[in-house]
């Protein structure tokens, strides 16, 4: 999430003038899943975050990603998260308990994780697990804070969290160039990316345990 102005107010300004496809596409999967993971600016403008937020995913939670297509000046695609609206995304986080973003800030930190969100208890333990795969986190960052109501990823039902992500730790996540590719392969990358994904999905699937738990009624008989 770079520190620039929007050439675009919002993602229908950026349709009614860039040709999809072309310009931009977006992947998604609609799981009906307990969590949504979101890539706004995947692709070539914050270039890294597709495969994260795609492997962060996996298999069983919903993922919406936003690919920016052209490599001169892809931040011109960049959409602000408090304006980024999509009705695809949009009905994933309706029916999600919780959302998480992956952005990259560029180089506004050297290898430090930003954390943000709504979601204090699910931001706590998203601390807590990066930390634990040996990540430098602030939890108190000085901007991109993700607190706005307006941000998509406080739409979900018990609102999220948002990961900032900085260039020089992107960059030691994949093994060499690209860490996007627009013809679909997967990139190659490394340890440390399967660390932060490891982190990601464990607290994900914690949360999801401990929520299940709570709304599972008492056996007939229980003391209460």
């Amino acid at each position: 999430m770079g520190s620039h102005r929007d050439v675009y107010p919002d993602v229908p300004a950026l349709r009614s003038r860039l040709k999809e496809k072309r310009d931009f596409r977006i992947r998604l999967r609609d799981r009906g899943a307990f969590a949504t993971i979101v890539s706004p600016h995947g692709g070539y403008i914050e270039e890294g975050t597709s495969a994260i937020a795609r492997a962060c995913a996996g298999p069983d939670f919903n993922f919406f990603d936003f690919q920016g297509l052209r490599t001169e000046n892809p931040s011109e695609l960049h959409v602000t998260s408090t304006h980024f609206r999509d009705p695809d995304l949009m009905k994933m986080l309706d029916a999600s308990e919780v959302a998480v973003s992956i952005h990259g800030m560029g180089d506004e930190d050297d290898i430090t994780i930003w954390l943000g969100g709504l979601n204090k208890e699910l931001k706590a333990n998203m601390l807590s697990a990066l930390r634990e795969q040996g990540f430098l986190v602030n939890p108190d960052s000085p901007r991109h804070r993700g607190e706005s109501k307006l941000n998509f990823v406080n739409m979900a039902r018990q609102k999220g969290v948002q990961i900032e992500l900085p260039n020089n730790l992107l960059k030691s996540m994949f093994a060499g160039t690209p860490r996007f590719a627009r013809s679909g392969r997967h990139v190659k990358t490394t340890p440390v990316f399967d660390r932060f994904v490891k982190a990601v999905r464990k607290v994900l699937h914690a949360e999801k345990r401990r929520q299940q738990k709570l709304q599972t009624p008492a056996s007939p008989g229980t003391s209460e």
